[in-house]
């Protein structure tokens, strides 16, 4: 029901024209101050609702919808206290091109800031040169009577319509192209009012202004346009599901927008510089170089987002091939590492020494102490044997439910050995109690197999010989190291 507010303005507004013609006029003026003022207001009372960009959306629509509503007060002010009539005033002119401004950033600006403060701060410095620049131009325009019809009136003119177009442009790109529901919305509101008030506006300035006969009555139906932005605003989010427009196109949108407020004030610049040659070309370099410090902010967000996406995806290689009870690599990471380990020994033409480690009577230990201590003992087992392992080349992976291997590069039958007894040692100093091992602690049965990779299948040959090791250990008893005969 709110929606019919606006409706109930015009309503209002029209029955003061037809019934009480007497002051039609100053009705007419206080209409046109007030229904952008309404707008504003309601415009904000929007944004309050919403959260995040949307609520920024929301409140710059308002700050130009209230400047515009100054511009009008201007004009009431002139016509209505100070008796002045058909001229265009400095400062409305000013407001109403300045009202411009909140719009133009808007369209230009990125719908999620964060991690974009530099790039809003660039557009922010550009839509302020760009008021500034409106300011100067009004001025040297109007630095004589703007009696309409002039020259420098007409070039305003002229100037305003392609920036409404501009405008109209650039609210429908972001609407169709617009990927989250507040942001349509938003748009949605913004394109609908564009080009009604694009049309009434240049109605007003090509037909009625250069009119003498015409009356502010006429003028006054600008007001439609505000009560359509006013209607939109309290309308809400369309209920009926939206199709989401296609990746290629918002990411288009996206690109070209922030060349909208560097255009509008190359656009306005360029106009100034036959003015005011110094402020216009000011303007023209404060366009390119905001233009292209934007750019480099952008290109250094980008690096900055693929270094993270870089950095996120070897922490997930990382996660993926580490095992997760015990922190030492997996299976998956062993069989990568058995390529490149290969790859490498076989131009070197060294051997590769394999140690296959099974924890003693584990199932039993699990059997009496629970998952939750089996877990805890992995972790002392995995702890203990990659600290002994010593070299950093060395490759200790957890191969499945007790069992782990160790690959020792250039490690010949001998060096195997050595380390294994080594990795042995740690195993039992650590006193784990185990009531069922052999010790009475935890202990590891190590089976040892050394040979150098002459083709794809060496490594899977000394893998199956270090296996056949590990059980000849077991067999024997346990807690000991069995290692077979290089290979050739």
């Amino acid at each position: 029901m709110l929606f019919l507010l606006p409706v109930s303005f015009l309503f209002v507004q029209l029955a003061v024209l037809v019934l009480l013609p007497a002051i039609a006029g100053p009705a007419s003026y206080a209409a046109m101050v007030a229904a952008p003022l309404f707008t504003a207001v309601v415009l904000a009372w929007r944004g309050r609702r919403e959260s995040g960009p949307a609520r920024i959306g929301w409140w710059a629509l308002a700050t130009a919808l209230a400047i515009w509503s100054a511009g009008a007060f201007g004009n009431l002010w002139q016509e209505l206290v100070l008796g002045r009539s058909n001229e265009m005033y400095a400062g409305s002119t000013l407001a109403f091109n300045l009202s411009a401004v909140p719009i133009t950033f808007l369209l230009a600006s990125e719908w999620r800031p964060a991690g974009r403060t530099l790039a809003r701060a660039i557009d922010a410095l550009l839509a302020l040169a760009l008021g500034v620049a409106y300011f100067l131009l009004t001025r040297a325009m109007l630095s004589q009577p703007g009696l309409p019809g002039s020259p420098a009136v007409s070039t305003m003119v002229w100037l305003e319509d392609a920036l409404n177009i501009f405008i109209c442009c650039g609210a429908l790109a972001r609407w169709v192209a617009a990927d989250d529901s507040s942001e349509r919305d938003l748009f949605r509101a913004l394109a609908g009012y564009a080009p009604v008030y694009l049309a009434l506006v240049a109605y007003n300035n090509h037909f009625l202004a250069g009119d003498p006969g015409s009356t502010v009555q006429q003028a006054s139906i600008v007001t439609v346009a505000f009560a359509l932005l006013w209607a939109l605003a309290l309308s809400g989010p369309p209920r009926a599901p939206v199709r989401r427009p296609r990746a290629s196109l918002t990411r288009a949108v996206r690109v070209a927008s922030p060349v909208l407020l560097a255009g509008a004030l190359l656009i306005v610049s360029l106009f100034l510089i036959r003015a005011n040659f110094a402020f216009g070309a000011a303007g023209v370099l404060i366009a390119a170089f905001g233009f292209g410090l934007r750019n480099a902010a952008t290109q250094v967000r980008h690096i900055e987002h693929g270094e993270t996406l870089q950095r996120e995806r070897s922490e997930y290689q990382t996660i993926a091939w580490t095992d997760a009870v015990t922190g030492v690599p997996n299976r998956h990471f062993l069989d990568r590492a058995l390529v490149g380990i290969w790859r490498g020994e076989r131009r070197a033409n060294q051997p590769l020494g394999v140690l296959m480690i099974d924890i003693d009577q584990f199932k039993r230990f699990n059997d009496r102490y629970g998952h939750p201590a089996g877990d805890a003992c992995l972790r002392e087992v995995a702890a203990a044997l990659q600290q002994a392992l010593g070299r950093p080349g060395d490759v200790l992976a957890r191969y499945g439910g007790e069992e782990f291997i160790a690959l020792l590069r250039d490690a010949d039958a001998g060096g195997a050995q050595i380390v294994a007894e080594r990795l042995r040692a740690a195993v039992e100093a650590l006193k784990l109690p185990n009531p069922d091992s052999p010790a009475g602690v935890v202990t590891v049965s190590i089976g040892a197999a050394s040979a150098p990779l002459k083709d794809a299948n060496s490594a899977s040959d000394v893998l199956a010989a270090a296996d056949r090791a590990l059980y000849e250990a077991k067999c024997a008893g346990r807690n000991r190291i069995r290692s077979v005969a290089p290979l050739a």
